[in-house]
């Protein structure tokens, strides 16, 4: 496990920030951030507690107990025999690992695969609500429009995804099965939907 000194490296190497600016934003002296960076002194809790919501991380990643940023169980990084078969936990464990690997990679390509995840979210509570499964008074905008905000807003992204900037080392190793899958398993569904393609 990482290091809580080798965390707020890789969070502000990942921000593509300099110490100085880090220091200035976390309202601490560039000494002071430097030592926490070089595990030189320990921070306090009211520190701790506004770097991850500076970093948007937990705590626990910070500290090196998990790694998962978002809180996630950690036994969710382990690649299971079963990830092979597409099905919703290999569904849900590869928007995870995806999720985990595009803010690693990039913070700005972090937050549009929270956003596109988030839009494909709301597009499905949309049909639903329209189903009958959940409130339509839940929805502020006319369902006319929503459907193609949404499609909009997910192309809007799609169209500026940006490139990795960072090097993700701890993602080393073969690819997580449950990914595979899930490309593989939608693939197979728009073959059938749309004829070989």
């Amino acid at each position: 496990m990482a290091t809580y000194s080798q965390r707020l490296v890789e969070l502000r190497t990942e921000k593509g920030i300099s110490q100085k600016v880090a220091a200035l934003e976390l309202g601490v002296s560039q000494a002071l951030l430097s030592h926490y960076e070089k595990g030189i002194r320990e921070f306090n809790m009211d520190f701790l507690c506004k770097v991850a919501d500076y970093y948007g991380v937990t705590t626990d990643y910070i500290l090196g107990r998990t790694q998962s940023r978002a809180g996630v169980d950690t036994n969710a990084f382990e690649d299971r025999d079963e990830d092979e078969i597409f099905n919703t936990r290999s569904i849900y464990r590869a928007a995870i690992l995806t999720q985990e690997r595009m803010h690693a990679g990039s913070a700005q390509a972090g937050d549009y695969a929270d956003i596109l995840y988030a839009i494909t979210l709301y597009r499905i509570l949309f049909a639903a609500a329209q189903k009958g499964y959940i409130p339509k008074r839940w929805f502020s905008i006319s369902p006319k429009y929503a459907q193609y905000a949404s499609l909009a807003v997910t192309e809007a992204h799609l169209n500026d995804f940006p490139e990795k900037t960072v090097n993700a080392r701890r993602y080393g190793g073969p690819e997580p099965k449950s990914i595979e899958a899930v490309i593989k398993g939608i693939e197979n569904i728009i073959r059938k939907t749309s004829g070989n393609v």
